[in-house]
C-alpha cells in the first residue's frame, strides 16, 4: 500500500503530515537496506572478479559495489513508483507483478546501462534487465505459492489431528473431555462459588467463636466480680 493511501483511510486517525512523515521514514530504510545489501554484494563479487581478471583488485571492488548499489536502488524506486501507479500490491495477481518487475528492471538496466557503460549499452542493458525482472519475480511467486500452500496443509494436518483428538476425548468411554472455552468458565465461575461459600462459612464460624468467647469472659468476670 502506498504512502498515499494509507494517509488517506487514516486521515481521521492520524494527522497527515506525520503519516507522510513515517512513510518516508520507512521507505528511506528500506532503500538504505537494499543499497546496503546490493552494495556488499556487488563488493564481494567486484573482489573476486578483481582479483582473476584486473591488477587493481580494490578499485575493481569499489567500483564494482557502487555499481551493483546503483542497481540495486535503481530497481527499489523504480518498481516502487510502478507498482503505485498500477496499482500492484503483494495481493495482485502474479501476471502483475511479473509486469511491474519486468518494466523496472527494462528502466533500471536502461538508466544505469547508458549512465556507467554509455548510450550504446541503453538498449541492451534494459533488455537484459527486463529478463532478469521477470526471472526473478517469477522464480518469487512460485517460492510464495510453494509456501503458501505447505502453509496450508500444515494448518489442515494440525486441524485434522486436533478434531481427532477432540472426537476421541469426548467420546463416552473417555474419562476425560475436551471444554469449550463457555463450558471452562462455566466451570470456574461455579468453582468461584464454592470457594466463595466456604469462606463465608467460615466467617460464621470465626463469628461464633468469638461471640462464644466473650460470653465466657462475661460469665467468668460475673463469677469472680
Amino acid at each position: 500500500m502506498s504512502g498515499s493511501r494509507v494517509c488517506e483511510d487514516n486521515h481521521s486517525d492520524l494527522d497527515i503530515l506525520q503519516c507522510f512523515r513515517r512513510y518516508f521514514v520507512d521507505m528511506e530504510l528500506i532503500q538504505a537496506l537494499v543499497d546496503s545489501c546490493a552494495g556488499t554484494a556487488g563488493l564481494l563479487f567486484g573482489g573476486v572478479a578483481g582479483t582473476i581478471k584486473s591488477e587493481t583488485p580494490r578499485l575493481f571492488a569499489v567500483a564494482s559495489s557502487l555499481q551493483w548499489a546503483a542497481l540495486g536502488s535503481t530497481f527499489w524506486l523504480a518498481r516502487g513508483g510502478i507498482s503505485y501507479a498500477w496499482e500492484v500490491g503483494p495481493m495482485s495477481p502474479p501476471q502483475d507483478r511479473i509486469k511491474a518487475s519486468a518494466t523496472a528492471g527494462a528502466v533500471t538496466g536502461g538508466l544505469c546501462g547508458g549512465a556507467l557503460r554509455g548510450h550504446r549499452n541503453i538498449i541492451p542493458g534494459a533488455i537484459m534487465f527486463t529478463f532478469f525482472g521477470y526471472l526473478g519475480q517469477s522464480l518469487y511467486n512460485l517460492l510464495d505459492v510453494r509456501h503458501t500452500e505447505q502453509s496450508q496443509q500444515t494448518a489442515i494436518e494440525v486441524s485434522q489431528t486436533t478434531s481427532f483428538w477432540r472426537r476421541v476425548a469426548n467420546s463416552k468411554y473417555s474419562p476425560m473431555k475436551v471444554l469449550s472455552d463457555e463450558e471452562y468458565e462455566k466451570v470456574l465461575r461455579r468453582k468461584l462459588l464454592q470457594v466463595e461459600a466456604e469462606i463465608a462459612v467460615i466467617d460464621d464460624d470465626i463469628e461464633r467463636l468469638k461471640a462464644s468467647s466473650l460470653t465466657d469472659e462475661s460469665e467468668n468476670d460475673q463469677k469472680f466480680g
